[in-house]
């Protein structure tokens, strides 16, 4: 049986799907795209970043309980060096463009600074505010699960959880913080956002739904693939923030619950490596994904033509993947840490 701790495969695919779909969010321009296959890429686009966190405390659950302050330590290191580094990249990839192309310095120094600490300066790599929370829950889980009594702990860490949401259904954190610049509201809206998937990934672990679940697997793959799609039709209640809400919720554990149990432990080879290979760097393509299909807007400019928006996302995703792969050949370890 595959142990869920280290490599689960159907994960791995999952977040290659949810990487392009970050793409699509971001870049996608869907006038003129129609039909089934489209409609249901636009309607995945909500799950993505939800998926990526519920994965992200699944496989650190064991790591924040078991309460070792180097794994913790080490856990955080791989968090805050792609943080700081693509945020250290793309200024200095702006601040070069801006030169080259002779406009007025747009990037300045501050912002460099607060893409670091923030991760969500527009001007600068705004989509690395995902680390930014996540560097900041782990920390927060971490310190909860400090206290001797692990009970308590995980007491904590669910009533958390009721806490974000019941923030969410409030909605007046978004009128405290309205006058409050930007980053600092994006960031606790975002926190307030990403908790509850944070502690769904926790709670999953915590009750092994993956060996629970094993000897029926097929039943559960089946329910939570057709709960998915009857997902679509239930008409949930609709929160402020845009990962906020039941819906985006429930979606994202039938996506995980699907995936983590497909029993793709069997494939073995060249269809393994691949799918690892790929996987490996969604990381880089989150990362980068901003700069790299800016750069590719302005080479199109140049060139006079425009490929379509699909076409133009999925070239970014490709660009991205050849970029992490070469970085991650480097003989420089902090690239390396940026892209896997």
């Amino acid at each position: 049986m595959e142990k869920s701790k280290k490599i689960n495969l159907g994960i791995s695919i999952l977040r290659m799907w949810m990487a392009f779909e970050v793409i699509l969010l971001h870049r996608m321009s869907w006038k003129g795209y129609e039909g089934p296959f489209f409609s249901f890429l636009k309607s995945c686009e909500l799950f993505s970043v939800p998926v990526f966190v519920i994965a992200a405390f699944y496989f650190s659950a064991d790591l924040l309980e078991e309460n070792d302050k180097e794994k913790v330590k080490k856990r955080l290191i791989r968090l805050i060096v792609p943080q700081v580094g693509w945020a250290v990249f793309c200024w200095i990839v702006y601040v070069l463009t801006d030169i080259v192309f002779m406009h007025e310095l747009s990037h300045g120094f501050l912002d460099l600074i607060i893409a670091i600490i923030s991760g969500c300066r527009n001007n600068v790599n705004p989509s690395t505010w995902f680390q930014c929370v996540l560097i900041i829950l782990t920390v927060l889980y971490a310190l909860i699960y400090s206290l001797k009594d692990k009970k308590i702990s995980r007491a904590i860490v669910y009533l958390s959880f009721f806490l974000a949401l019941f923030i969410q259904a409030d909605g007046r954190y978004f009128d405290f913080f309205a006058d409050k610049p930007h980053e600092v509201m994006n960031t606790i809206g975002r926190i307030f956002e990403i908790m509850p998937y944070a502690c769904i990934g926790m709670f999953l672990k915590h009750i092994g739904i993956y060996d629970r679940f094993s000897e029926h697997r097929l039943i559960v793959i089946l329910t939570s693939i057709v709960l998915f799609f009857a997902g679509f039709r239930i008409p949930f209640i609709q929160f402020k923030g845009f990962f906020e809400g039941p819906y985006p919720i429930y979606m994202a554990i039938m996506l995980f619950v699907f995936f983590l149990l497909l029993p793709f432990e069997k494939i073995q080879g060249k269809g393994r490596n691949a799918i690892l290979q790929i996987s490996r760097f969604t990381l880089g393509i989150y990362c980068a994904h901003r700069l790299v299909y800016g750069i590719m807007d302005i080479a199109y400019e140049l060139m006079g033509s425009d490929p379509g928006s699909f076409f133009k996302c999925l070239m970014t995703y490709l660009v991205c993947y050849v970029m992490s792969y070469i970085m991650c050949l480097l003989p420089i370890r902090v690239f390396r840490m940026m892209v896997e």
